[in-house]
């Protein structure tokens, strides 16, 4: 009886705490203190809400492939992409009206823990993705970047989406995309 009622309480625990980072991240954002895992786990549901908020659909999240892990595979405008989610806590709030600076770069930032071996890792994920799920009917190759950015007090948090994510951030002047352009994305 006694390790029946610890399995139930250690399952009622993991529910309770994995259940408003599901279905609530923004409130768990708020109001917990969230490990790194759980903060990866919220930054990919906003970012999934937000994206299909921007008429993209969802063909998968935490996907393996023989190129390593996919936070989320998304079909939009004819293409498959794969998404990668980097969260992250951040000193200084760059932040002002939703928007985020072109300019703003510094080495904390989460999205530049994409280098170049997990850029070139999603590429071929993307195109063997797009090979075996759509049967064809999805171009693949294309990655895309979205970072969740937290103030250290957790009371803030931004979504930037870099699209189509060229080289990793910081690595050339144009900033991860042909255009240079990243724009926020509201959860």
């Amino acid at each position: 009886m006694g390790r029946r009622l610890r399995t139930w309480r250690a399952a009622l625990k993991s529910v309770l705490r994995n259940g408003p980072i599901e279905f609530a991240p923004q409130w768990a954002l708020r109001f917990w203190t969230l490990s790194n895992p759980e903060l990866g786990r919220a930054g990919e549901n906003l970012s999934a809400r937000a994206l299909r908020r921007a008429g993209w659909r969802i063909l998968g999240r935490r996907m393996t492939t023989p190129h390593g892990e996919v936070d989320l595979v998304m079909a939009g405008a004819g293409q498959l992409v794969c998404v990668e989610v980097k969260a992250g806590r951040v000193r200084h709030w760059p932040v002002a009206d939703g928007r985020v600076p072109a300019s703003w770069n510094p080495l904390g930032r989460p999205g530049r823990r994409m280098d170049w071996s997990r850029l070139c890792a999603q590429q071929r994920a993307s195109h063997w993705l797009a090979r075996r799920m759509e049967a064809g009917r999805l171009e693949g190759g294309r990655v895309d970047l979205v970072e969740l950015l937290l103030d250290s007090h957790g009371s803030r948090h931004a979504l930037v989406h870099h699209a189509r994510c060229l080289t990793p951030l910081g690595e050339s002047p144009e900033n991860s995309s042909p255009t240079g352009a990243h724009s926020p994305i509201h959860p």
